[in-house]
C-alpha cells in the first residue's frame, strides 16, 4: 500500500474517531446542546441506539485506523505503460538481472546492486557495490561492471538506464571470504 493511501486511511480513522465521540457525548448529559436534542435523550430507544452504532463505528474506525498504520508496501515495482495495457516489473527481478551480469567479473567479489526506480518517468537508475581482489587497473574493471549491468537491464526493460553508479571498495579491509 502506498503512503498516500495509507495516510488517506490514517486521516479517516482519526475523523471517524473523533465523530464517533462526539456522537456518544451526544448520549450524556452536555450543556447547550439543542431541546430537541435534549428530549430525544429521554427516549430509551435513543441511548440504546446511539451506542451500539458508535460502538460499531468506532470497531470500523479502528481498523480502518490500524490497517493504515500497520500495512506494508508490496515493495518497488516499475510501471511500463504500453498500448495494450501495463506491465509491472519488480525491483528485485531488476536488481537480480544486473547482479547477473556481473558476476562472471574477474576478480569481483561480493557484489550487489540497488536500483532506484521512478514509474512515472520509466527511468531506472543502479547503484553497484564490490570489493575487487588481486586485480590491477581499476578504473577498468568499474567500466566494464558499469557497461554489463546497463546492458543486461537496458536488454530486459527496453528502457534507459539514466545513471550506473560502482563503487569498490578494499577486500584489504572487510572480513575474509570463502571461495568454494
Amino acid at each position: 500500500m502506498n503512503g498516500f493511501n495509507r495516510f488517506l486511511l490514517v486521516l479517516i480513522g482519526l475523523l471517524g474517531l473523533v465523530s464517533v465521540g462526539l456522537l456518544v457525548l451526544g448520549v450524556y448529559d452536555v450543556p447547550r446542546l439543542s431541546p430537541l436534542l435534549e428530549q430525544w435523550q429521554d427516549q430509551q430507544w435513543y441511548s440504546y441506539t446511539v451506542l451500539s452504532i458508535g460502538g460499531f463505528l468506532a470497531f470500523v474506525f479502528v481498523i480502518l485506523l490500524f490497517t493504515g498504520l500497520l500495512s506494508r508496501s508490496k515493495g518497488q515495482r516499475l510501471l511500463i505503460r504500453t498500448g495494450d495495457g501495463n506491465i509491472t516489473i519488480s525491483k528485485e527481478t531488476i536488481e537480480r538481472t544486473a547482479l547477473e551480469s556481473i558476476r562472471g567479473i574477474n576478480g569481483v567479489r561480493t557484489p550487489s546492486v540497488h536500483a532506484d526506480i521512478h514509474s512515472k518517468k520509466e527511468t531506472v537508475a543502479l547503484t553497484v557495490d564490490c570489493s575487487v581482489f588481486g586485480q590491477e587497473g581499476l578504473p577498468t574493471i568499474g567500466k566494464d561492471i558499469q557497461e554489463r549491468a546497463k546492458h543486461a537491464v537496458e536488454s530486459l526493460l527496453e528502457l534507459p538506464v539514466t545513471s550506473t553508479k560502482v563503487k569498490i571498495s578494499d577486500t584489504k579491509t572487510k572480513t575474509s571470504e570463502r571461495v568454494v
